[in-house]
């Protein structure tokens, strides 16, 4: 399994021969690296919740590549609102299995609306996700902060590569992204995403580094690979 880190939240995730691509914000995003915005072929679009930051670019290269995309309801319906149909609407502790994938949407602590010409639209809830394959799970917490129940997800899904938000501002900062990983998650691998994209957030993984006890971080370039 490859995990391509693609600035802020997004990722392209290579497993069982299929490509997924999560929450692509690529226009607009300063981090993000050369050419991110023409990801060539995608299998599967995921998308954690709806603000502009995740979403993205996501009817673009949908309707480029025919991806299906995997989202909370509201999501999926408003997509079908912008003329893309390819989806699949799910809620909280559903499992999409596909092409020997899967996909489980997870509880987050985050709000989810996407703004509009005509004010705030309603985007359903925001939500972290579990990707399988290859015998490997991969948990995406999504923008959140920490929350016991993560203990729940380590038990039922047992990651053991972990994506997590670490900024502030808008999401957990270092310091309980590390409490995350010490204390409730039981992962092998951990990959800090959510930073230094934008000035109010945290420019640095140093500190998590420093914090983090229990896994091994790897604080990956905008554009980087990791191999698990």
């Amino acid at each position: 399994m490859d995990i391509q880190w693609l600035s802020h939240s997004a990722f392209r995730i290579q497993a069982e021969g299929k490509t997924v691509l999560i929450d692509p914000f690529f226009t607009g995003n300063p981090a993000s690296p050369p050419d991110a915005e023409n990801p060539g072929h995608i299998d599967y679009i995921l998308l954690t919740h709806g603000h502009g930051d995740h979403i993205g670019d996501t009817v673009k290269i949908a309707k480029e590549t025919g991806a299906q995309v995997v989202c909370i309801y509201e999501i999926a319906q408003w997509l079908g609102g912008q003329g893309y149909e390819n989806c699949i609407g799910m809620n909280i502790g559903g499992t999409v299995q596909a092409d020997g994938l899967s996909f489980t949407m997870t509880h987050a602590i985050h709000s989810s609306g996407y703004v509009s010409e005509d004010g705030v639209v309603y985007m359903g809830i925001c939500a972290g996700f579990v990707i399988k394959g290859e015998g490997k799970s991969v948990y995406h917490a999504g923008d959140t902060d920490v929350f016991s129940d993560m203990a729940l997800i380590q038990k039922l899904h047992e990651p053991k590569i972990g994506l997590l938000p670490i900024g502030g501002h808008f999401t957990m900062d270092a310091r309980g992204a590390a409490l995350a990983c010490n204390e409730l998650l039981d992962l092998e691998v951990v990959v800090p995403m959510h930073y230094k994209t934008f000035p109010v957030l945290t420019d640095s993984a140093e500190e998590f580094k420093k914090l983090v006890k229990r896994g091994r971080v790897e604080a990956l370039q905008p554009g980087e690979t990791l191999s698990v």
